[in-house]
Formats: structure tokens, C-alpha cells, sequence
């Protein structure tokens, strides 16, 4: 009884979110469970996307999610972070950068998944649970995974 509770509550409070948040999500988005949204105003979700619980979006330098994308549970897109470039000097100022971060169509961002600033990921790519993604992932339909993450194979059917 308690659980069934829980999960209607919860169905509440994501259509809530949702409904305070409707520029953000387009048509056919599912959302399972409340995703932290930080510069909101930055972020943009396509059609026919999925959002499961504990994701962390961050989108102070830009988050553009295409059409068909699906993120994990516990999936983090920060587009900022400290300027490196020049640490010795930075370190005590604290100076960040920020770069925007573009997921193309038909991606699937595993579990547990790490996407860093300034990073492209190319359409119909599978990102493996558990990866951090620091440089663009450029070959469209192959799977990645590791840390940092690598290209694995690619996902395209063989010529016959």
C-alpha cells in the first residue's frame, strides 16, 4: 500500500514539473522522475525524448538534447566549469568557461553517464554506463564507453 502511495505521489509531483515547465518539454517527452535543471532558460529538450530519475542538467554554457534522446538514470550534462587553460593563476580565482553541449538525434546516454562542456555527441550514438565523455564523440551510430570515453564499434548493420 505504501508503495503504491509512493508511485502516485510521484506521478503528481513529475506532472506538476512538468506542467510549471512546459517550454522546456516538447511533445512526446517522458519524464521519469524530477530531473535537476540549473540555467533552465538554456536548456533545450527535442521531441520523443526520455528523462529518467536523478539526472543533472547544468546548463549554464547552452544543453541542446535532440529529438529521440534517451538519458539514464543519473546521467549529468554540466556545461561549465573551472578555466584550466591558465591554472596556476586560475586556481585562485576561480574563473569558469563555458561551452555548450549538443546531443544529436536518436542518442542513448547510459546510466551513471558524465557529459563534460563543449562536447558534441554524434546522432544514433550509445554511450555506455558509467563513461565520462570529454572530447566530441564524432562517429554517428557506434557505441562509446570508459573513462574517458572511446569509440567501441560501430552500431551500423554489415553490407551484405
Amino acid at each position: 500500500m505504501i508503495e503504491w502511495i509512493s508511485r502516485a505521489w510521484m506521478k503528481v509531483r513529475i506532472s506538476m514539473h512538468k506542467s510549471l515547465n512546459r517550454t522546456l518539454y516538447k511533445q512526446g517527452v517522458i519524464v521519469y522522475g524530477i530531473p535537476k535543471l540549473v540555467h533552465r532558460d538554456k536548456i533545450t529538450i527535442g521531441k520523443n525524448s526520455t528523462i529518467n530519475e536523478n539526472v543533472y542538467l547544468y546548463g549554464r554554457g547552452g544543453i541542446v538534447i535532440e529529438d529521440g534522446v534517451s538519458l539514464s538514470y543519473n546521467v549529468s550534462l554540466i556545461s561549465s566549469g573551472y578555466r584550466t587553460s591558465d591554472w596556476m593563476e586560475n586556481k585562485k580565482h576561480k574563473h569558469h568557461e563555458s561551452d555548450p553541449i549538443k546531443i544529436e538525434r536518436d542518442c542513448w546516454i547510459g546510466a551513471n553517464t558524465t557529459v563534460l562542456k563543449g562536447i558534441t555527441i554524434a546522432e544514433g550514438s550509445i554511450v555506455g554506463a558509467g563513461s565520462v565523455v570529454t572530447k566530441n564523440l564524432t562517429e554517428p551510430n557506434a557505441l562509446y564507453a570508459g573513462n574517458p570515453a572511446r569509440y567501441i564499434k560501430s552500431l551500423k548493420p554489415p553490407k551484405l
